[in-house]
């Protein structure tokens, strides 16, 4: 059954909602977050300066220290007030200074150049709240329903004895903690800012962190964690330079890996991360190609296109797929898409990745320069070339992890994550791909039902999502019968972020990797680490 035919796009009915925009509005994203949190926990992508965690836990110290009402509103309500005490503090001290939660208020409060200057909330929601999930993922706390969290013995107070053994002996800090002023010199402000800059950690307070992010004793769940983290610093160090997320993603997909036994498997899952966004992306690409299309019609597409016009348009602009093909190495230059069948194209694939293609533990590597970085990368700016290259991102994904996945490999399973509903590969794609062999159609046919599919997985996403809340209307284009409607929205492909800039950020304020590469306090933490990936501390 063709692609096209398996679901059917539903008819929009006007509910009367809002019409919102948003993200992952095919819904695919959501499987390589889901693979990411699983390799880099503790971190996200608001939560971009470590010091934070370690204000937290002093709060919450300080807080019960002080006796006040075990609530958690109570509490936050306070966090609020404390922390605009340390955000002027900071920018008092230096007012360019970055990842501060509330810094343009504050800045306003600065600026007008008064004298005391008010010391109340500056965000509805503080550090304190947005910092949770990292801090009880690293052990450092733990929730109590309505009531104010809790410290672990291990990390939590030591963590917190470490920032008040600095910050008792400044005397707004007393005061924030006794009668709660309401506002605050400039100078006593500079004098907490010199003491509590979120850009210098004491090595106290940065050992208790490094000790969360990376303990000598890590829980089973931790161990893909120091993984990820022992991956970054080793890149840092064979680099001799800041190590990127683009550098982590070559070397999981290579051949040699992270050149660590002991890594191997944060190299699969990070591979694994890569693949699902790689289908992620291509078919993201492919809805844009389809919405530009749509808005060349009658009034930018509000008036309804026949939807075969769409594609056939698409299909037509064979030099956008021709190209990066040939940049493949995948047709020859006097080819084109038209002159493939499916079959063809898969066996091109193949021959390209055999060249000394290798497989472990369900995954295929493999020395030639095809993978999916290079996919998703051209897919994103090849216009209607994102159809056919989203059709070469599904047989490489076969190819790539398919034995893996149809023997039920554990480690694999997040590629099929929530099955049919986000294309997953054990429930759609691999069975896609096996009905493509058997029938051979051109491949000019699989990039129109991929096309298809695309536009219907982004109605069913839209859907699910009005049937949560009735006011929240994401959907980019509407249907009736056979043709596609705008609804005036833009819409731009992208990749998911991966919190590997927000962890490269940490090891940078803790002093792990610098300009060389990893530092010497980053090398003894990455021997440690291998050491305790090694003998399976935890496992």
């Amino acid at each position: 059954m063709p692609i096209a035919k398996t679901v059917g796009t539903p008819e929009w009915i006007d509910s009367g909602a809002v019409l919102t925009n948003g993200l992952d509005l095919l819904g695919l994203r959501l499987p390589v977050q889901t693979i990411g949190g699983s390799l880099l926990d503790g971190v996200t992508t608001v939560t971009p300066s470590v010091r934070y965690l370690g204000f937290r836990a002093w709060l919450i110290y300080r807080y019960g220290e002080g006796h006040f009402p075990d609530s958690w509103q109570a509490f936050t309500d306070f966090s609020a007030y404390a922390e605009c005490a340390l955000v002027l503090g900071n920018l008092a001290q230096e007012r360019s200074l970055n990842g501060l939660i509330g810094a343009d208020d504050a800045l306003i409060r600065l600026d007008a150049n008064t004298s005391p200057i008010s010391i109340s909330p500056l965000v509805k929601v503080p550090a304190t709240t947005i910092y949770t999930g990292p801090s009880e993922q690293l052990g450092i706390s733990w929730s109590r329903e309505d009531k104010v969290p809790g410290l672990t013995a291990q990390r939590g107070k030591p963590l917190a004895l470490a920032l008040d053994a600095t910050l008792s002996k400044i005397p707004l800090v007393e005061e924030l903690f006794g009668k709660a002023p309401k506002e605050a010199s400039r100078e006593e402000l500079l004098e907490l800012g010199a003491v509590a800059r979120i850009d210098r950690i004491p090595d106290a307070e940065r050992e208790a962190l490094v000790a969360a992010l990376l303990p000598d004793a890590p829980l089973p769940q931790e161990r893909a964690r120091m993984g990820s983290y022992a991956a970054l610093l080793t890149l840092a160090k064979a680099k001799g330079a800041l190590p990127t997320e683009t550098d982590l993603f070559n070397a999981a997909c290579s051949q040699k890996r992270f050149g660590q036994k002991v890594l191997d498997h944060a190299a699969d899952g990070w591979l694994t991360y890569c693949i699902r966004d790689a289908i992620a992306v291509s078919l993201e690409a492919t809805l844009a190609a389809v919405m530009n299309e749509i808005v060349l019609g009658p009034e930018d597409g509000r008036l309804g296109v026949e939807s075969s016009r769409i594609i056939a348009e698409l299909l037509a602009r064979v030099d956008e797929h021709d190209l990066p093909l040939r940049g493949l190495k995948l047709l020859g230059n006097a080819e084109s898409i038209t002159d493939l069948t499916f079959r063809q194209l898969f066996a091109r694939v193949e021959e390209q990745l055999a060249p000394g293609r290798r497989q472990e533990r369900g995954i295929s590597r493999w020395d030639a320069p095809l993978n999916e970085l290079d996919l998703y990368n051209l897919a994103l700016r090849c216009g209607a070339g994102a159809l056919s290259l989203a059709v070469v991102t599904w047989i490489v994904v076969a190819i790539r992890v398919g034995a893996g996945v149809k023997e039920g490999i554990l480690e694999l399973g997040n590629l099929s994550y929530q099955g049919w509903r986000r294309l997953g590969l054990r429930d759609v794609i691999l069975p896609e791909i096996d009905r493509l062999l058997r029938e051979d159609p051109p491949l000019t046919t699989v990039a129109a039902g991929l096309a298809y599919r695309v536009v219907q997985q982004h109605q069913q996403i839209a859907w699910s999502r009005l049937q949560v809340d009735l006011h929240r209307d994401v959907a980019l284009i509407t249907t009736e019968g056979n043709r596609w409607f705008s609804r005036g929205k833009g819409y731009n492909a992208g990749r998911t972020a991966s919190r590997l800039r927000e962890a490269l950020g940490w090891m940078k304020q803790l002093k792990l990797i610098d300009a060389s590469g990893a530092a010497p306090d980053g090398q003894d933490v990455l021997t440690r680490a291998l050491r305790v990936l090694s003998d399976g501390v935890g496992a």
